[in-house]
């Protein structure tokens, strides 16, 4: 017989519900012994029949491993995917430092080389100056080609005899060691010293003259209007200045008096007025020469601007004396063939 749990009421052993309250009776025969090479399936069917139920699917091996695979491996790859954009980043950080750090020293280069330009130009300012003014202090003090010359040579013996001197004494102290003779050539050499010293400071005097009288020499062109530039030539500042350097009869002057807008020929080439700034005294102009338009700014007076033209390449100069209110007055400076040669237009 079986008993209900539920109500206790008792049944036939054949019954699979309870007779009085309808209950599933848990009642089942004794399992019998597993049959060899017998399927889960064949085992379960009985015994579902026995219990009025199915019993729960069993889960297969290795199907939740195989559901979780895909998530481990979504996060593995955010987490690969992390750590290269982190590193991605912090390169191109570095680069980007790097790169700066590069600009900078550029800078710093381009710096230093502009300031090595400006130091270089500045040395060829100088030389040139020296040039100039050694070649006007040969005009004015009246030395010849062939003092020049024997100036020159003097030097060049000067100097060949004092590297003489030098390898001789060398040559003596290495043969003679005795401390009475080394004596004996280094007075020597002393007094052969102070010979070459003394023919320098003679030279040294000589320029400090020829110094002195090119200072004055230009002190006095100064006066009378006339300046020296740093490349050696003379223009004039005024009317007198202007005169002065016609006297010397080396080139031609065309004075011009242009207003704004207007163009004016002399001596073959175009001047046209642009501005005119009297406050600053500095002009804008327009030069034509040889079919060829050049614009000019910021010209100062008394700075003039130098060009070649013609077939001959002959040398021209302009200079601007006084600016006035759209208003410029000046010279055209030229070789006397050109001048000559020029058509008066």
């Amino acid at each position: 017989m079986a008993t209900c749990e539920k109500c206790g009421a008792t049944s036939i052993e054949s019954s699979k519900f309870c007779s009085s309250c309808g209950a599933p009776l848990r009642v089942s025969p004794p399992s019998p012994p597993p049959l060899p090479h017998s399927e889960p399936g064949a085992r379960s069917a009985p015994l579902n029949d026995l219990i009025g139920r199915p019993l729960p699917p069993k889960v297969q091996p290795g199907h939740r491993g195989g559901s979780a695979l895909p998530t481990i491996l979504g996060v593995v790859a955010l987490l690969l995917g992390g750590v290269i954009l982190f590193f991605l980043i912090t390169w191109n950080e570095q680069r980007k430092d790097e790169a700066a750090k590069t600009q900078a020293r550029l800078a710093a280069i381009d710096q230093n080389l502009e300031l090595i330009t400006r130091r270089l130009e500045q040395g060829d300012r100088k030389v040139a100056g020296l040039q100039s003014e050694t070649q006007v202090m040969q005009e004015h003090m009246g030395l010849t080609e062939a003092e020049l010359k024997r100036a020159q040579a003097l030097a060049r013996q000067l100097q060949q005899e004092q590297a003489r001197n030098v390898n001789v004494l060398s040559r003596q102290i290495a043969a003679k060691a005795d401390a009475e003779k080394v004596d004996t050539l280094k007075q020597e050499a002393d007094t052969k010293i102070a010979g070459v010293s003394n023919d320098v400071t003679q030279v040294r005097e000589e320029v400090r003259s020829g110094q002195e009288e090119l200072n004055k020499t230009k002190a006095e062109l100064a006066r009378i209007g006339v300046l020296v530039t740093e490349q050696g030539s003379m223009i004039a500042t005024n009317s007198s200045g202007l005169d002065e350097l016609r006297k010397r009869g080396e080139r031609d002057y065309l004075t011009f008096n242009i207003r704004k807008k207007q163009r004016t020929n002399l001596a073959g080439i175009g001047l046209e007025l642009r501005k005119a700034d009297v406050k600053k005294q500095y002009v804008d102009f327009k030069l034509f020469v040889d079919d060829r338009a050049m614009d000019h700014k910021q010209i100062y007076v008394n700075k003039p601007v130098t060009f070649y033209a013609g077939r001959n390449r002959a040398l021209y100069e302009v200079v601007v004396n006084e600016v006035r209110k759209d208003e410029m007055v000046g010279y055209v400076s030229t070789p006397k063939v050109v001048a000559a040669a020029a058509p008066a237009k």
